[in-house]
């Protein structure tokens, strides 16, 4: 499991400490990944691009075997939920 977020690398550090996150936040500013996913929310944060609140479940190919996406970074699945979209994975 893995964070990412348009912020600088510092940010993210500051934010996993202060917030107790044990996953990694990885740094995307250029949005690479991001617009790879189709997550950029256009002009949402002061008039500039960030991230979609976005959930996906990456099998071990690389294909997205689900994916919650939404613009208000208020609206996520519960932690049941993606453990759930988990244990309904093909096995492997």
């Amino acid at each position: 499991m893995a964070g990412v977020v348009v912020d600088p690398v510092d940010a993210n550090a500051e934010l996993s400490r202060d917030a107790g996150i044990e996953f990694p936040i990885l740094s995307d500013p250029d949005m690479r990944l991001i617009d790879a996913y189709g997550l950029r929310h256009k002009e949402a944060h002061d008039g500039g691009d960030i991230a979609l609140s976005a959930s996906i479940l990456i099998d071990g190919d690389g294909i997205v075997r689900w994916a919650s996406v939404s613009k208000n970074v208020r609206i996520r699945p519960t932690p049941a939920e993606v453990l759930a979209k988990i244990d309904a994975l093909p096995a492997r």
